[in-house]
């Protein structure tokens, strides 16, 4: 497929599609035409600092450089507002930064460095990586437009932007010329706004809908006495601080359901949260196309703020997942994933959700997985029989403290330069290893208890020795440096 352009217009001239041996001419639109319009929930800056270091043979020979990056630290910045973590105040941009990672040592530099090679000493490399979270995804920005739409956003503003192939091209936000940033809030809080139209007897913004997938129907009108039928029919007229309550049943396509479901920012999705979603089943799953992970299938996506609580979730489609995270830090607990084709809970970009007091088992893939820059909290569930139970790559950082994992083909599994930390979990029984370690991943290993693990209870198969802090490594099965 071909579009060409005239130079003189800047507009596209039309596209060329080869069909059955036949060139067929159709119009195009100016490449402004292309883009989207979403609406958007949050604005998030990521601050991080990373301690590089320059190698090279020749200053001269710009060809001969390479830098290396080591301890690196981040903080999530969200709306303009400041953040628990903070190591400092806010800088020009608005912006809040971490804690410094540690500086690397000289045994640490000469480590990396290859025959031949000088270096320059390490120096602090200070980046920001803004996005919007927002119903398409989670699409990238610049400075002045977090900061528009950060302001918006505390002004309880309803926030629009356009897009094109993931990057914000322009936004949409109330009362406000292309670029202004805004001032003070006109007319009255949005305590004083009414509520969107929905079915009536309940608001849009606050209140339980219910939903029974035996003796709904989505003409009602969603209270406890005419339930809903489908989730997805709910979510419709759900607002963002509205409940959906699930009876027991099957949720399913068989019964309307439409996936993945998509929860928006601050809506909770509740079942049987004192059981583990026991009776509650949503199983099935849609197609839908990551930003960040190209096509995959799923039960829900969360949004950042989004609750799911009490249910179980199977999603047995091929690349079948359950909860997918893309998106600042929705709530995950009390929930039973149960046999789905990949994992649970899959989290990826900079999403940082809290995974609290769940059940994953007999899932094929993995349990839980991080990716990319993502990090949040992983506390307090039993993950058993899967493929493995934990596994964190790229960058991410998440925190993990007092899980059960167990009864694996291996219990976690870090990659790439990802830097969590493990801290009271008691991973035991599984196939192959209890914890692996590879690439350069750099975990924080703090207070786990390791048994029983067929090959290995900690293998690192990276260049560095793994430091263990606060365990003993007495009768435990090692391969690699550890100390």
């Amino acid at each position: 497929m071909v579009c060409w352009t005239n130079n003189r217009t800047g507009y596209f001239s039309g596209w060329l599609i080869p069909s059955l041996g036949a060139l067929l001419l159709v119009g195009c639109t100016p490449q402004s035409e292309f883009a989207s319009t979403t609406e958007c929930e949050a604005a998030v800056a990521i601050a991080r600092a990373t301690w590089e270091v320059e190698y090279y043979t020749s200053r001269a020979n710009p060809s001969t450089r390479r830098t290396k990056r080591f301890a690196s630290a981040q903080l999530v910045n969200r709306n303009g507002e400041p953040p628990t973590a903070a190591e400092t105040g806010s800088d020009k941009q608005g912006i809040w930064w971490p804690e410094l990672p540690p500086r690397p040592t000289d045994e640490d530099v000469d480590e990396q460095r290859r025959a031949a090679e000088k270096n320059d000493p390490p120096s602090l490399e200070r980046r920001v990586e803004y996005m919007l979270h927002c119903q398409d995804g989670e699409l990238t920005a610049n400075a002045e437009i977090y900061q528009q739409v950060s302001q918006a956003i505390r002004a309880g503003e309803a926030i629009q932007v356009r897009h094109r192939l993931g990057k914000v091209v322009g936004t949409e936000l109330p009362a406000l010329a292309e670029g202004e940033l805004p001032s003070e809030v006109a007319g009255s809080s949005p305590d004083d706004r009414q509520p969107s139209s929905v079915s009536k007897g309940v608001t849009a913004e606050s209140g339980t809908f219910y939903v029974n997938p035996v003796n709904g129907n989505d003409a009602g009108v969603g209270t406890e006495a005419a339930p809903f039928k489908t989730i997805s029919h709910a979510i419709a007229q759900a607002g963002p601080n509205s409940t959906i309550q699930l009876s027991p049943g099957t949720y399913s396509s068989a019964t309307g359901e439409r996936f993945p479901l998509q929860l928006k920012s601050g809506l909770t999705l509740l079942g049987n949260e004192a059981n583990q979603g026991s009776g509650i089943l949503i199983k099935g799953g849609g197609d839908f196309v990551s930003p960040t992970w190209a096509r995959q299938n799923v039960i829900i996506r969360a949004a950042d703020g989004a609750k799911v609580i009490g249910l179980t979730l199977s999603n047995a489609n091929v690349r079948g997942s359950a909860v997918w995270v893309e998106t600042g830090t929705p709530l995950i607990a009390q929930n039973t994933f149960r046999d789905n084709h990949r994992e649970g809970v899959f989290v990826a970009a900079s999403a940082t959700p809290e995974i609290r007091n769940n059940r994953f088992e007999q899932n094929g893939g993995n349990g839980v997985a991080f990716t990319r820059n993502s990090g949040g909290l992983l506390s307090g569930n039993e993950i058993r029989s899967s493929g493995y139970g934990v596994t964190i790559g790229d960058r991410a950082n998440p925190l993990l403290t007092n899980n059960q994992i167990a009864d694996n083909r291996s219990g976690v599994v870090i990659s790439g330069e990802a830097r969590p930390v493990l801290r009271q979990n008691a991973i035991a029984n599984n196939q192959q290893d209890g914890i692996v370690v590879t690439n350069n991943a750099q975990p924080t290993l703090q207070q786990n208890t390791l048994s029983r693990n067929g090959q290995y209870d900690l293998r690192n198969t990276t260049n560095r020795p793994l430091k263990v802090e606060s365990g003993s490594l007495a009768g435990l099965k090692v391969e690699g440096a550890v100390q």
